[in-house]
Parts: structure tokens; C-alpha cells; sequence
């Protein structure tokens, strides 16, 4: 941790890059449970299946997550919770030196709770396995490396001390050396001191999202080769095998192209147009070598057409398909 200045570090040079970037989903990727605006106090979340009952309650100083059979009941703090309470969370306890991912997470269309993505929906066969199922600590070292800043330092895996949230050093890399300079030196150019991934050639951009949100070879390497509606949630996977993609990728549609990190999501399809638009022709204009062909139907709401969006029923939640393509109307889901 000696190398990392925190985010705090960097609000005196960038107070507003920081303030916004304090705003967005990468920023609130993971919380001590504590701290988590989700249970309310006074407001336990409930859930139920065909074996056991389901509690996700706050105390003054912690969360606690239990489960109840009609003989047996079992309880534990929750560590830390990992995701948005905007969208979903999926919580972590701590048992010893292990971890276990629970098997209920907090889902905001539903206003509750309800089963874990990639978890099975049957009944577990104990009381304790209904908690949540152990995550070898390699995996779970990955799953820190992307919803918190500085949980691995010099290969030690310490998630106890890391700072929660996706924050500038998680991307910039460690900042005291970058800090420190720019203290001794306001006028110095300190950028050989700290990353700047805006400065990657096009496929090493997508890569560096992909790190999180997956890439290609992440898919080839580590899941199934058909997963279905499922590889929607994979952007940078998906953004890969668009045609205008090509072989080396296009600097104009890379992720940070047309989503800027330091600002919360912006949500609207028709405001992507201008991005689509660089790429385009519009009609009436000379298709140029760098150009692509106007679109007959028009130049609003691009996105609408070639990033359909789906619905994923099991993370209820509707995904923006990164796949760029010509979708014609009442076509299925295409992997």
C-alpha cells in the first residue's frame, strides 16, 4: 500500500474529474456492508424457499445474514458488498480464511432479494451452504481486483486494507510516485509517473476494460462457449465482434470513445449519436476510406437499432448490446 497515494490524493489537482468520477458505478463497485445503503435500518430483507427462510438485516455497526429451517438457524456478518444497491449487490462473508459469495443478492427492480447469478435455484442440502458457497481465495483475489483498488500489492492479497471502488489508481496505477512529484515540481510533466490508458492503441484500450468487463479470449479461456443471452453482460466480448470492429480495431469505438470513466453512465440512447456519427457518413455526404455508408433510416437513436438492448430474467436487469450490427425487427438474440 506504500506506493498508493488514495483517491483523496488526487482531488487537489483534479477536484473535478475526482468529484465526478466519485459518482459512477466503477467508483461504488464494492462497500463494507456497513456502509451500504442497502438493508435500510428497520427494513430486514426477506426470502424464501421450499427449505429454509432468509434474512438480510442491519444492526447499528454491521449486516447480518441469516437463514432459518423449521429445526435449525444459522447466522453470519456480512464483509463487504459488492456491486450498485442502484442495480444489484452480491455480498461477501468472511468465515476464517474463507470466503463464501451468498447465495441471495439484492436486486433493485425487485426491491429484494433473490438468487445469486450462477447459483443454483434448488435448495442447498444444508443449513450452512444456504449462507453461501466458498470461493477459493484465487478467485476471489480476482473478483477484488476488479471491484476495489489496491486489494493485491506486490502479490499479497490483503482485501482487508484495500480502498473499495474502482478509484483513479485502480486505472492510473499507483499515484504517490506521481503525487510526490508533482508536490516537488507544480510545473513539471509528470506523466511518465502514472498511466494513461487514453493513450492505448485501440485493441489495447478494449483489453484494459476487458481486464474487468471481458474480453475474447477471457470468453475462450474461462467460460462456456455458448452462453446464450448471458455474453450480453460481456461489452468489450461483444463490442469484438462487431464488423466494424475489424481486425485491429477503430479508436472511435472504443470503450472510452463513447463512455467517458470519470462520469456517471449516461443512460440515454440518442445521446451516443454523435459518437456513431464519426464514424457514418450522413446522407448527403461523400463516403470517404475513413467513412462508413450513411444508414438509409436515419441519424437519431442509432443505438436503438444496432445496440439492441435484453433483458437477462436471471439478473433482472436489461443489458445494452455492445455487438454492433443491423438488427431486423423481431429477430432473436443472435451469440
Amino acid at each position: 500500500m506504500q506506493e498508493y497515494a488514495g483517491p483523496g490524493a488526487c482531488t487537489h489537482c483534479h477536484s473535478e474529474i475526482a468529484a465526478s468520477q466519485q459518482k459512477t458505478p466503477m467508483f461504488q463497485a464494492a462497500r463494507r456492508a456497513r456502509d451500504s445503503a442497502v438493508p435500510q435500518p428497520g427494513h430486514d430483507l426477506k426470502f424464501s424457499d421450499d427449505a429454509y427462510n432468509y434474512f438480510l438485516s442491519r444492526a447499528p455497526d454491521a449486516v447480518t445474514f441469516s437463514v432459518k429451517s423449521k429445526t435449525d438457524s444459522v447466522s453470519a456478518n456480512v464483509n463487504w458488498a459488492f456491486g450498485v444497491s442502484e442495480s444489484s449487490q452480491t455480498y461477501v462473508l468472511r468465515q476464517g480464511d474463507s470466503f463464501l459469495e451468498s447465495r441471495l443478492s439484492y436486486y433493485q427492480s425487485l426491491a429484494g432479494l433473490d438468487i445469486t447469478f450462477g447459483h443454483n435455484a434448488a435448495p442447498p442440502a444444508t443449513i450452512s451452504q444456504a449462507l453461501g458457497k466458498t470461493v477459493e481465495n484465487e478467485t476471489m483475489r480476482r473478483c477484488f481486483l476488479c471491484h476495489s483498488t489496491a486489494s493485491t500489492v506486490s502479490g499479497k492479497f490483503d482485501p482487508e486494507h484495500a480502498i473499495l471502488g474502482v478509484t483513479c489508481e485502480a486505472c492510473h496505477g499507483p499515484g504517490l510516485q506521481h503525487v510526490t512529484a508533482m508536490q516537488n515540481n507544480p510545473d513539471q510533466h509528470a506523466s511518465p509517473t502514472v498511466l494513461n490508458p487514453e493513450k492505448l492503441a485501440p485493441v489495447d484500450s478494449v483489453d484494459f476494460c476487458g481486464a474487468c468487463h471481458r474480453t475474447p479470449v477471457d470468453v475462450v479461456l474461462e467460460m462456456p462457449r455458448h452462453m446464450g443471452i448471458s455474453s450480453v453482460r460481456l461489452q468489450p466480448y461483444r463490442l469484438e465482434r462487431s464488423l466494424c470492429w475489424g481486425g485491429r480495431g477503430d479508436p472511435r469505438i472504443t470503450c472510452i470513445a463513447c463512455h467517458d470513466p470519470h462520469k456517471p453512465l449516461v443512460r440515454d440512447s440518442a445521446s451516443y449519436d454523435t459518437a456513431c456519427l464519426k464514424c457514418h457518413a450522413q446522407l448527403g455526404h461523400t463516403q470517404t476510406a475513413n467513412m462508413a455508408p450513411a444508414c438509409p433510416t436515419g441519424t437519431q437513436d442509432c443505438a436503438s437499432c444496432h445496440m439492441p438492448k435484453y433483458e437477462i430474467p436471471w439478473v433482472h436487469a436489461t443489458y445494452t448490446d455492445h455487438f454492433i450490427r443491423i438488427v431486423r425487427p423481431g429477430s432473436t438474440f443472435r451469440e
